[in-house]
């Protein structure tokens, strides 16, 4: 009979087993992960204040993408697919930036 040999792979995805089991979703991912805070950007940074101030305001925003469009950017891109791409991956930022607000305002709220 064969002994079973447990390669790198195993251990490997027996950490990451134990760091989803582990990972806290009351916390903030950038509170969780050390590196996250050091990727997040300049203009994703820009980005996120801008949603700050959107969510935060008292005033009624029908369309929050079309306020977060850099139109100098948007206005370069020639092809209709490249601009549909952009929007795409705007909202997409977007909802992640939200559901952090809204999380981060939750935090806040349930400490005082």
């Amino acid at each position: 009979m064969r002994k079973k040999v447990k390669g790198k792979l195993y251990f490997l995805a027996k950490d990451a087993k134990t760091r989803m089991k582990n990972f806290n979703r009351d916390k903030s991912i950038f509170e969780q992960i050390p590196y996250a805070k050091a990727c997040f950007g300049v203009k994703e940074q820009e980005l996120y204040e801008r949603v700050c101030k959107i969510l935060s305001s008292d005033d009624v925003v029908i369309n929050p993408i079309q306020e977060l469009v850099d139109n100098k950017y948007y206005n370069t891109l020639s092809k209709q697919e490249d601009k549909q791409k952009y929007i795409l991956d705007l909202s997409e930022k977007y909802k992640e930036m939200k559901l952090r607000y809204e999380r981060e305002n939750l935090a806040k709220v349930s400490n005082i």
